[in-house]
This record gives structure tokens, sequence and C-alpha cells, in this order.
């Protein structure tokens, strides 16, 4: 099963599901079946609607990661402190239009879901400490060593995993 990175990728298009409703229905000789919503819209604190999207009826979803970050928090604008001995990866938000900043400290491989768009990083772990960044099929495509920053226009979209040690 792949992972829930975004709403857009998991979601499969209705007109598969009615095909094969239809295909169905026409082999047993039933009456055609109603198409089903292929992605039902959960409403919680993680996930609104937002902005134009609402309106396409498209949902936002707050970045997650797994497992949890040693600490997790929101700040304005893009300038942020990373506390020593702590990858920071720093990620918009949409569901409160502001950055989210995730302070790894354990060493893990850290699995990322509704990562997207620009952000960054510092990794302000002992010198020498190299982190990893993994892309949908477990190919490193980045690696950092401590101490360094996210370079200019970081792109988390191809970015699945982070290994921070």
């Amino acid at each position: 099963m792949q992972s829930p990175r975004t709403h857009l990728r998991t979601r499969k298009p209705a007109g598969l599901v009615a095909g094969a409703g239809l295909m169905l229905t026409t082999l047993l000789g039933a009456a055609p079946a109603q198409a089903a919503d292929p992605a039902p819209r959960a409403v919680g604190s993680t996930e609104q609607q937002v902005g134009a999207h609402a309106e396409a009826g498209v949902l936002a979803n707050s970045p997650g990661i797994s497992p949890a970050a040693e600490r997790v928090r929101y700040i304005s604008g893009t300038t942020y402190s990373c506390p020593t001995g702590r990858l920071c990866a720093r990620v918009w938000d949409p569901t409160r239009s502001t950055y989210k900043v995730f302070d790894l400290y354990y060493c893990n491989t850290y699995s990322l879901s509704y990562w997207g768009g620009r952000g960054g990083f510092y990794n302000y772990q002992t010198d020498g400490t190299v982190a990893r960044f993994y892309n949908s099929s477990g190919t490193a495509v980045h690696t950092s060593i401590a101490r360094s920053t996210a370079p200019s226009g970081w792109n988390w979209d191809p970015i699945w995993k982070i290994k921070n040690c």
C-alpha cells in the first residue's frame, strides 16, 4: 500500500469506481450500481478545506511524521532556531497557513505524510553526523553533513523519508 503522502496521490478517480461497478452489474445482470465517493471527506482538527481548493472539494492536510518528532512547533516567517543535537525540518502547513517545524533528535528513519512544496532544514546535530533524505522508491536523493542547512529553494515534494543519523 502506498503511503498517504498527499490527498491527490491516494485518491482514485471516480470513473474507475463507477466503471468497475457498471462492469460487475453487467456481468451479473443487475441494475447499475451507484458510484461511491472514492475519498470520503473527513472533518477534524488536522483536515479542513482551504481557499480555492475548498471549492474544488480538495482537502488540505497538516504535515505529519512517524515516529513522532521530539518537538513540533509553528513559526511565523521562515526564520527559526534549531537546538543543538537536532535536525529541524520546516514544511508549510496549509491548514494553518504557516510553517510547521519538526525537531528530530532520536536516531530514526522518519516517514513523512502530507509534506510538499518549499521548506527547509537545519542539520544542527553533532559535527559530521550525516542525515539522508529518501524518495518514494527508497533511494537517497540528498545527504546533509552536520552542521548545514537546506539548499536554497528546498522542495519537499520528492522526499518521503528522513534518516537523521
